[in-house]
């Protein structure tokens, strides 16, 4: 039984390396030989040209399918227990001269072209021959010979060292039944490992029906806990609800305290001179009697100032106004009514507020809550620049924007926030200023333009000063909270 495996299995080998071959020779007949660039190959002495020099003088050998199955014959003599060789009754080349067998075998094959192949075991080798059949590409070489297409030219020959080859397959054996013994093993842990599983499945089963009679309890105290939670929150939220609402007022009459500081800079100039204008008339009336001409002149002076101051009380109006929809605004307009605000305040001050914009921009949003965030920085920077007493105080806002974004930078020269605040001072309550201040302006400012416009608002120090920029979104946002 062993011996026939052994017998199947050389014999398989050997047809497969004999096909190989053939199809390898058939490759190279197809181009009716190749060249390779050799200079250490030796040229076939028997083909014509055997070698030619290429444009670059490299030496090309030209390797015909017999040239080329001797290099691959050559090659495989050098492994261990394995021989091939190409043979022939008609010899060119005399280094591929048969053997006693080997001629026996071809002399066979000429008598019957019909047998594909050869093979016995003798003297403890295995010997295989293949027919080679003559082909219309084979006659380019062997035409002068006399071979026609069909005849048997020779053979190849494959050898195998049946000792070495019987070694090899009883370690196989020997593999195979270790592996058996192996599986009987594994399937028997297997059994045991199944028995014990089915057992711990069954004491498993009854925890997980302990487990599930105590999880139903604890279910129904989550489900009651949830809905005590679920009211719990929803008194937070109206907690939350009512403490932002307080900071928005809170931070409403912190701005109105500061319009009316600057109402109070603002109507002082224009009441004094009403004032001086009045009095002129008085004595102007004593004096010399009432001349209508020159009462006139005063009085269109005094309702000119007065005028002055009614403009000035719409304008702070204007500014408290909410807006009820989200519209599209002039970014720089919108700049200028929270620095007319504060106008008169940063001149008596002489603080120098510039704006600097180099073309319209639109924005979609609450314009009078953006002139208020924008009215907070620079109330803020004027502070600053008055408590550190700046020798030439200055307010710079810069407006920008790119293909998503637009921006307002409102930064100053009064030598910027210290380290240690500048992560807090967006806090609600947080506040660096002595005595004065909420500490919620610029929560409530970071708010406005987070949630109501879906901008940013951040702080850096820059040189010599501090600076605060609001990046909004350009596009509209139909799905925003408004």
């Amino acid at each position: 039984m062993q011996e026939q495996l052994l017998r199947d299995s050389l014999k398989s080998k050997a047809i497969a390396i004999f096909d190989l071959i053939v199809d390898m020779r058939h490759w190279n007949a197809q181009y009716d030989g190749v060249y390779v660039k050799s200079e250490k190959l030796e040229p076939n002495p028997y083909l014509n040209p055997n070698s030619i020099k290429s444009a670059n003088n490299e030496t090309m050998v030209w390797v015909n399918p017999a040239f080329m199955t001797r290099q691959i014959s050559d090659i495989a003599s050098l492994r261990d227990g394995f021989k091939l060789k190409i043979t022939s009754n008609k010899l060119i080349n005399k280094n591929n001269a048969p053997d006693e067998d080997e001629k026996k075998i071809l002399d066979q094959f000429d008598i019957n072209p019909n047998i594909p192949y050869w093979w016995e075991i003798k003297n403890n080798e295995f010997k295989f021959i293949g027919a080679l059949k003559t082909e219309q590409a084979c006659l380019v070489c062997h035409a002068a010979q006399g071979y026609k297409v069909g005849d048997i030219r020779g053979g190849i020959s494959v050898t195998f060292d049946v000792k070495k080859e019987f070694e090899q397959l009883n370690e196989i054996n020997k593999d195979k039944e270790q592996t058996i013994i192996f599986l009987i093993i594994a399937a028997i842990g297997a059994i045991i490992t199944l028995l014990i599983h089915e057992n711990t499945k069954r004491i498993n089963e009854q925890k997980i029906s302990k487990l599930n009679e105590s999880l139903e309890i604890k279910v129904k105290e989550l489900d009651d806990f949830n809905q005590t939670l679920h009211n719990k929150v929803k008194i937070e939220i109206e907690k939350q609800r009512e403490k932002e609402n307080l900071l928005i007022q809170q931070s409403k009459l912190a701005a109105l305290g500061e319009m009316i500081g600057n109402i109070a800079h603002q109507w002082r100039q224009p009441i004094g001179a009403v004032s001086a204008i009045m009095m002129n008339i008085k004595w102007t009336a004593i004096s010399q009697g009432v001349d209508k001409k020159f009462l006139d002149e005063r009085m269109n002076e005094a309702n000119e100032q007065l005028k002055y101051m009614s403009q000035t009380i719409d304008d702070f109006r204007n500014f408290f106004k909410p807006n009820k929809e989200k519209e599209y605004f002039d970014l720089k307009n919108e700049i200028k009514k929270a620095y007319k605000i504060s106008q008169e305040s940063l001149l008596y001050n002489n603080i120098n507020l510039q704006i600097f914009s180099s073309s319209t921009i639109t924005v979609y949003g609450y314009a009078n809550e953006f002139s208020q965030v924008v009215l907070n920085l620079i109330s803020n920077a004027k502070d600053v620049l008055i408590e550190r007493k700046v020798e030439i105080p200055r307010i710079e806002i810069h407006t920008s924007q790119d293909d998503k974004n637009i921006y307002c930078e409102v930064k100053d020269n009064g030598g910027g926030i210290e380290e240690k605040y500048i992560n807090r001072i967006f806090e609600p309550y947080f506040t660096t200023k002595q005595h004065q201040g909420t500490g919620i302006g610029l929560y409530i400012s970071k708010e406005i333009i987070q949630k109501h416009m879906q901008g940013t608002l951040e702080v850096k120090n820059i040189k010599n000063g501090a600076s605060f920029i609001i990046c909004l979104p350009r596009q509209k946002d139909e799905n925003a909270n408004t």
